[in-house]
């Protein structure tokens, strides 16, 4: 993470989530324990609550698009 970069403090859900949080941005790959306190940048909060909003439906959609290697489904 950048130096001076603006932090956050989070408690992600363990029910919804399991033990970890895993994603990646910007090629960078993060691992959010879930239950407990945790500072992560401001970035990675906006990412985390942008997928909390997203319709199920649409990680549905979604999870078939990313199956297929990214490529367009008729």
């Amino acid at each position: 993470m950048e130096h001076g970069e603006e932090m956050i403090r989070v408690i992600l859900p363990k029910e919804e989530n399991g033990p970890y949080v895993e994603g990646a941005l910007n090629g960078v790959n993060f691992r959010i324990p879930t239950g407990v306190p945790v500072d992560v940048p401001l970035r990675i909060y906006r990412v985390l609550e942008e997928s909390r909003s997203v319709d199920p439906s649409a990680k549905q959609w979604m999870s078939g698009f990313t199956a297929a290697g990214g490529q367009r489904l008729s």
